[in-house]
């Protein structure tokens, strides 16, 4: 064949290499933009309850003792979020209700919680629960100053990158998230930076390569974000790896199984624990405050 014949199959090829691939591509977008769109009508949590380190409500996916606004010395928990700390529906191990009743025992008291989470729902979405949360009076802080520590924990980002917002980006609506939890409710923020979801099984080349950068880049923001407002980032990659082997992901596999979610837990609640520790040790003695 010529050279000059090559170079004209290879003209002619190219785009359409260019133009199937694009079609493909587009295909697969939908088909997971519609999944997620789907995951807008399961359950999620909206729960407020009170919880202590006997109740066995947390392992029945039920609500213990409604919140009063009477309780309002007590610590604080706040859970935000999309499918990766939503729970799996009524009857199931609620994840806000296992990370207050660890929280209380770590704390020897009981604890404040309310769970606002929504499957598949984007950073504008969520700053809907944002609002929920900071407007309720019963979890608002104390007006004697004696109350004790304030947990927010959220999850945000894997929608937002299936279906992105046309007016706000996620960064900023994950950057003025913090603020308000932070700022306006007075809250030590636990945040689940962004899952890959370029890993997931059953996401093909070339949607697959796309999410795998693009969940990088979202959950490398997240982490320093977090870090730079004094936040405490949790790696959801690091928590869920292993999912194809050790069952932490859901059917979907666009949520963490009930095995997931109690992973996702006790690393929340490690890091708590962590931050407690540290906030004890740089306190000084009562000696020294003599």
């Amino acid at each position: 064949m010529k050279a000059s014949t090559k170079l004209l199959v290879t003209s002619l090829t190219l785009p359409l290499i260019a133009g199937a691939g694009a079609a493909l591509l587009r295909m697969q977008s939908n088909r997971m933009r519609a999944l997620f769109e789907r995951d807008l009508t399961l359950p999620g949590e909206d729960i407020a309850m009170t919880i202590g380190p006997d109740d066995t409500s947390a392992d029945a996916g039920t609500t213990s003792a409604p919140l009063d606004t009477h309780s309002e010395d007590l610590p604080a928990l706040a859970v935000i979020g999309d499918s990766w700390i939503a729970g799996m529906g009524p009857g199931a191990p609620s994840p806000a209700a296992l990370m207050g009743r660890g929280l209380s025992t770590l704390l020897g008291q009981r604890v404040r919680v309310r769970a606002c989470t929504q499957p598949g729902a984007r950073g504008e979405e969520m700053s809907e629960q944002i609002a929920t949360v900071l407007a309720d009076s019963r979890m608002r802080r104390s007006r004697l100053g004696s109350a004790g520590p304030r947990f927010a924990v959220i999850s945000m980002g894997s929608a937002d990158l299936v279906r992105p917002s046309v007016t706000r980006s996620g960064v900023a609506v994950f950057s003025s998230a913090l603020n308000r939890l932070e700022r306006e409710g007075g809250y030590r923020v636990v945040v689940l930076t962004c899952p890959n979801l370029g890993l997931l099984p059953g996401v093909r080349r070339p949607l697959r390569t796309i999410l795998r950068r693009s969940s990088r880049v979202v959950s490398g923001s997240q982490w320093l974000m977090a870090v730079s407002s004094h936040a405490l980032p949790i790696s959801l990659n690091q928590v869920l790896s292993g999912t194809a082997q050790v069952g932490l992901l859901a059917d979907s596999r666009r949520s963490p199984s009930p095995l997931g979610y109690k992973q996702i837990v006790a690393a929340v609640l490690a890091r708590i624990s962590a931050d407690l520790e540290s906030q004890i040790s740089s306190t000084p003695d009562s000696e020294e405050q003599k």
